[in-house]
């Protein structure tokens, strides 16, 4: 008598349990991290997001600077991101970024302190960017 009482009890909880923790592996979801909340990235994502900062303090952008490293928000690309991108030697073609790739904001989007990085979500490495306007 009292195992059936538990039983409701026990897949309830599994079914929470499972449903909060699926992920879909093709969405990357939209993270946020400042100084005041501290998201968890994955490896692979911090990869990416290091590569970006590297690339960043690397390149010629007037506020490089003013970009606050601490905090970062990752996107999904889209199909048609590749038309907003410029890589180091001219603009992207329309096979050099695909919905899979992510799209990293560093920085305060309040101003103009910030830099939108497209790296490749399979090597982690800077695609190219995306100017401010």
């Amino acid at each position: 008598m009292k195992i059936k009482k538990f039983i409701p009890i026990i897949l309830c909880t599994l079914l929470f349990t499972v449903g909060c923790s699926s992920v879909d592996d093709n969405d990357a979801p939209n993270l946020v991290a400042d100084s005041n909340n501290e998201i968890s990235l994955s490896s692979e994502q911090q990869k990416a997001v290091q590569n970006s900062i590297d690339f960043i303090e690397n390149s010629e952008f007037t506020s490089k600077d003013r970009i606050d490293p601490n905090i970062v928000t990752i996107q999904n690309a889209d199909e048609r991101t590749w038309e907003l991108v410029y890589l180091e030697n001219g603009k992207a073609d329309e096979h050099a970024v695909d919905a899979t790739d992510w799209i990293i904001t560093i920085g305060d989007r309040s101003g103009h302190d910030f830099a939108r990085i497209v790296c490749d979500s399979d090597t982690f490495e800077v695609i190219g960017y995306v100017p401010i306007e």
